[in-house]
């Protein structure tokens, strides 16, 4: 190796990218798709499964919650949204919180505003499919709200649309 590259001043090589390994990964199970378009598919898949997997738990009525949003949102047909569901969740389990930072910019560089307020309300939907939004959960889904950018405001107003299913404002067993 140089001393150039070494210090990051010679040419850059095409296996240096600074895209995610997961999602790359992703990515590539979406040929047949524009570039453009399937990693877009890809982050909001992996951040969908991001959610689902925050409570260290993910329940088959989350995967079926993603497959759904992918195949309603993502314009995946359902087929291939199932299997795209499975391989978010084994992607962002295998994965490290590197990655759900990286893709999370990547998902914030490549969508709009619009697109970003949609992708909350997936997440809290995914969240929500077990009837229960865990604290984790929300949390998580404020790190990612503020990873790509969507004022707390709005994260407020998408997440009430949940509150009878928030961990955090639900009654603890006996209080009522």
């Amino acid at each position: 190796m140089s001393l150039l590259r070494f210090l990051g001043l010679g040419p850059v090589s095409a296996s240096s990218s600074n895209e995610p390994e997961s999602l790359a990964e992703l990515t590539r199970q979406l040929e047949g798709l524009p570039p453009a378009e399937a990693r877009f598919v890809a982050a909001f898949a992996y951040l969908l499964a991001r959610i689902a997997g925050a409570d260290l738990r993910t329940h088959e009525v989350e995967r079926h919650a993603i497959a759904e949003r992918l195949a309603a949102f993502a314009g995946v047909d359902p087929d291939r949204a199932g299997l795209l569901a499975a391989a978010a969740l084994r992607a962002a389990g295998d994965h490290g919180a590197s990655d759900d930072h990286l893709v999370a910019r990547a998902f914030r560089d490549i969508s709009g505003a619009e697109e970003r307020l949609r992708l909350i309300r997936c997440l809290y939907a995914v969240a929500a499919a077990d009837e229960h939004v865990s604290t984790r959960e929300d949390n998580e889904i404020f790190e990612v709200a503020t990873a790509i950018g969507v004022p707390r405001q709005d994260v407020l107003a998408l997440r009430s649309e949940h509150r009878e299913r928030l961990g955090a404002l639900r009654a603890l067993p006996g209080e009522r």
